[in-house]
């Protein structure tokens, strides 16, 4: 059965695209859709701008997302839920890029949200509000335009982070944490100090959610995924390695991964890692992908 949520995904061209990864529309078909999200978590905070009703973090007793709340780094993969009207952009940061418009050590955001009304001020707030009316691309145009506006130099993470957030994606996760101190010239109590400041999370536990990541992407493309061979492709000891690794951090185990596959739509991340947005976008062009199945 085909899902009725859709993700069209909108890459920032110019000086924005250094900070946000993605923006990710996320729209319905009728009958109103009902359909769970697993996001499977990571560095990148995600400020979700709904224009329909809100989305629902199932892993945090369905408490609601307010629209423009900040949603911080997670530690584990959790499940949302869309239903009623579902008319939604979520802003995609880099890990360790959002700070420098929020103002707000990640280390304090770590698997929790910020309440709108203590991050943006009320005019960034009542523009965002003003933008419902217009088509994808002028509210894309528009909320560009604000994130830009409120964009702090100052607040951004010293280069050896984003380096070391650069080679972590480049590798798709398999590099180590003294391998990564030593390509920055820090040592790795230094860069573990700067990861939990300016990313939330240590770059060792970012290393191992963008490997299973990167693993669960392929593997969903796959009808017969061969676990033991993904396991050695991806740097893995063994499948047994791979097995404890996906249930520490996703809360699935792969073969339970490969079945919901007739239940569930694995969005955010997952999809994301496939259609290549491992390095910061340059393109303006979007990319649309229908979620396949609904779960109820």
């Amino acid at each position: 059965m085909t899902s009725p949520l859709k993700m069209t995904v909108y890459r920032p061209a110019g000086r924005l695209g250094l900070y946000v990864r993605a923006f990710q529309l996320f729209s319905a078909t009728d009958p109103p859709a009902g359909v769970s999200v697993l996001d499977f978590g990571g560095g990148d905070v995600s400020v979700p701008v709904c224009f329909g009703d809100p989305v629902l973090v199932e892993d945090w007793d369905r408490g609601e997302v307010p629209s423009t709340a900040v949603v911080g780094p997670r530690r584990h993969a959790v499940w949302l839920r869309f239903q009623g009207r579902v008319d939604q952009v979520n802003v995609s940061f880099f890990p360790g890029a959002a700070g420098a418009f929020v103002g707000l050590p990640m280390s304090e955001l770590v698997n929790r949200m910020a309440s709108p009304d203590d991050v943006w001020p009320h005019d960034f707030r009542e523009a965002v509000a003003e933008l419902q009316p217009l088509p994808a691309e002028q509210r894309i145009s528009g909320l560009a335009d604000l994130l830009l506006a409120r964009l702090e130099p100052r607040r951004e993470p010293p280069r050896q982070v984003r380096e070391a957030v650069r080679l972590i994606r480049a590798r798709r996760g398999r590099v180590t944490v003294r391998l990564l101190a030593s390509q920055v010239n820090l040592s790795i109590s230094q860069l573990e100090r700067m990861f939990t400041r300016h990313v939330g999370v240590g770059p060792k536990l970012l290393a191992r959610q963008t490997r299973v990541c990167a693993l669960a992407a392929e593997a969903t493309t796959l009808a017969n995924p061969g676990w033991a061979l993904l396991a050695a492709r991806y740097g893995y000891a063994d499948q047994a390695h791979l097995a404890r690794e996906f249930r520490e951090l996703t809360g699935l185990t792969p073969s339970s991964l490969a079945r919901a596959g007739s239940e569930a739509d694995f969005l955010q991340d997952a999809l994301v890692c496939r259609l290549g947005v491992f390095k910061p976008p340059a393109l303006e062009e979007p990319e649309a992908a229908s979620a396949r199945t609904s779960r109820s």
